[in-house]
């Protein structure tokens, strides 16, 4: 795996807690795929995560165990596109699925309210991200670039389903696959994608948790590569 890959893999023995990592519904691994890194934030550090400023993050109880607590919004930078965010140190990667409970804690009243999975970022102008929200149109429950300028929506499905229309926590899932420009995200059912895209911009980068302006907790996260990445 490299250098960087066994960095990230001594992380899976701290912790400490009494909560194990519930795994998510059944969903079947593209083969070669092994487990690079997990966090449930039971040690209740986020050591591991950059966030895009400080103020905005912390680790705290929610339910029946800790979590990563997106606490506040951000402001918009250079180009139209997700205030708050936070990204996973010490690894970039190509091909990966990504799996993680989340919960949005705006009231379902705002059908816009979102979660969002950060990946193939390069930098705060330059990467690829996907919107999961309670609504659909065209920048609400859609798979977007950020590629120099305001976000883009990439994905092929007109109405794609928006499940994310209570403060219940979920269980999300990215998969992407770079060779075919394959990018796939699913919600609750981890074998039916609800937003499919194709695209080759970045063909490498770092991934990250968060949301376009809500507030959001994070918990259970699983990051999959290729045996030899």
């Amino acid at each position: 795996m490299g250098r960087a890959s066994g960095l990230i893999l001594a992380a899976l023995a701290v912790g400490g807690g009494v909560k194990q990592n519930p795994a998510p519904p059944d969903f079947h691994l593209p083969p070669g795929m092994k487990l690079l890194y997990a966090d449930d934030f039971e040690d209740r550090r986020a050591a591991r995560w950059e966030p895009r400023a400080e103020s905005q993050w912390e680790v705290a109880f929610d339910q029946d165990s800790w979590a990563y607590h997106l606490k506040r919004p951000g402001r918009q930078g250079k180009v139209r596109a997700p205030t708050g965010r936070a990204l996973l140190k010490g690894v970039e990667v190509g091909d990966f699925v990504l799996t993680v409970r989340a919960r949005c804690l705006t009231p379902p009243g705002p059908s816009g309210r979102d979660v969002c999975i950060f990946f193939g970022y390069r930098d705060e102008t330059h990467f690829y991200y996907v919107h999961f929200s309670g609504l659909s149109d065209r920048v609400h429950n859609a798979i977007h670039i950020v590629n120099g300028r305001d976000r883009t929506p990439i994905h092929r499905e007109a109405k794609p389903i928006a499940r994310l229309q209570d403060q219940a926590y979920h269980w999300l899932k990215v998969e992407r696959n770079v060779r075919r420009g394959e990018i796939r995200a699913y919600i609750d059912d981890l074998e039916t994608p609800i937003l499919t895209a194709k695209d080759r911009t970045f063909l490498k980068g770092r991934v990250g948790l968060g949301s376009f302006d809500d507030l959001a907790y994070f918990d259970d996260f699983r990051l999959y590569v290729p045996g030899d990445g």
